[in-house]
């Protein structure tokens, strides 16, 4: 996995379970140095993973090391991959909706 070198801007994935009983829906939560806070929604997060990303979801856990996002510490570690793989910068994630990195 990439290091964020970018220290202004910090990630986190929440989920919700999916509408039919499989899958999750993903939102990504930014936060930059001052606190201010960006929710994205990404959809469910498969869908996610091939469309936006170009990966499968089980690449992307290898590259985060783990797959229990009950943790925190796994949320940012995802939250963060999102955000290096995507190369968000910060003026782009408080100019962007809040539905436009989704995958729907």
């Amino acid at each position: 996995m990439k290091q964020n070198t970018n220290t202004m801007i910090q990630g986190q994935v929440t989920f919700t379970e999916g509408n039919y009983g499989f899958g999750y829906d993903w939102n990504l939560i930014v936060t930059n140095d001052k606190g201010e806070r960006k929710n994205f929604y990404l959809g469910q997060d498969s869908k996610f993973c091939n469309r936006v990303l170009g990966m499968t979801p089980r690449y992307v856990v290898e590259q985060i090391g783990d797959n229990d996002l009950r943790n925190v510490e796994v949320q940012k570690k995802l939250g963060n991959f999102i955000i290096e793989t995507l190369d968000l910068t910060e003026e782009q994630v408080f100019n962007l909706q809040s539905w436009e990195l989704c995958c729907q």
